[in-house]
This record gives structure tokens, sequence and C-alpha cells, in this order.
């Protein structure tokens, strides 16, 4: 082989890798697309009050402590119950007894819970007027389990009036005794 021809083949093998390495370094072209969406958590709570508009606060002390209870002596409040969700919320009631100095005024005391109601007559003969009691704690006895109540739609309220009655039947060994009755208002979702 002449010199001339080795040359020539050297020269073609070096255009053949020099055209391989241009096709290894070609681009490609894409296109991407994303879906994307944001995701806010419900807030989920009640408020309870005097008031609709009062009804922001996670406690509220009904206003009949100032009775100076005896044998039929009762006092009735207006509660409002209001969603302060930013969801529909369905709620319940349960009540709580804690009595103090080893008597049970809590245990003795009647106390009933009605919707649509409003307070009639002042303490010591306060009543709730109106519809039957979803909530009705009998003298004598517990508080039952959780009653369910209704359903609130986000930022709407309930009025509900809660009665505490001493009946007359009450023991003498009650004299001084002191109590705290506790409405606990829960609303649940997702369960």
């Amino acid at each position: 082989m002449s010199r001339r021809s080795v040359q020539v083949k050297a020269i073609l093998s070096m255009g053949i890798l020099v055209g391989l390495g241009a096709v290894s370094t070609l681009a490609a072209w894409t296109g991407t697309a994303t879906a994307t969406t944001s995701i806010t958590a419900a807030k989920v709570s009640l408020g309870v009050g005097a008031t609709a508009s009062s009804a922001t606060s996670e406690s509220y002390t009904v206003p009949v402590s100032s009775v100076n209870w005896y044998p039929g002596a009762s006092a009735a409040a207006v509660v409002v119950v209001k969603n302060t969700s930013t969801v529909v919320l369905p709620y319940s009631i349960r009540g709580s007894i804690t009595d103090s100095g080893g008597v049970e005024l809590g245990k003795a005391m009647q106390v009933q819970v009605k919707t649509g109601s409003t307070v009639s007559g002042t303490a010591p003969s306060a009543t709730c007027s109106g519809t039957a009691a979803i909530v009705d704690k009998k003298a004598g006895s517990a508080f039952g389990g959780s009653v369910e109540v209704s359903t609130l739609a986000a930022g709407a309220s309930e009025t509900l009036c809660v009665q505490y009655s001493l009946p007359v039947t009450a023991a003498n060994n009650l004299q001084g005794a002191t109590t705290k009755l506790d409405l606990v208002f829960t609303g649940t979702v997702g369960s």
C-alpha cells in the first residue's frame, strides 16, 4: 500500500469518527406540563355564648350561679351554640358533674336542655318554655351519654334553653353543698 492510500484511509476514518461524534451530541426537544392543586384543611370548632354574636368562645358560664338554691328552686338561661367552622358540622351534647365535699348536689339536680325555647319567669322560679327536652337528667341520677342534637351550616347557630332545678324532695344534707355542672358540645366531621 502506498503512503498516499494510507493517508486517505486515515482521513476517511477520522471523518467517520467525527460523523459518529456529531450524531451523539444532537439535542432532544422536550415539553412538560404540571397539574397542581392547593389544599386547605377544614377548621372544626364550636362557640357558645348568650347570643349568636357572642357565641365565639369555647367556654361560657351559664348565668345561674347567683341563685340561692333550696328545694323547689329553678333557674334557666339561654345558651347559643354556633358553628364557627368552615364546614357543615353535626354536634352533640354530653353532661358531666363535679361535686365538692363528698355531697352529691349535682346528682340531686334536674337538668333539661330544650331547643327553640325561651326562659319563662325569673329565678328562683325560672323554667324553659316550649319543646320537649333533648337532654333530661333526672334528679338522683348522673347524666346519660352523648345526645346528637343537630347539624349546623358553617356560621349558623342554634338557641338552646338550659333549666336547672332542685326538686322539693332534695335531701337536707345538701345545704351548703357546691357542684359544677358542665354541658360539653362536640362537633365531629369525618367519622
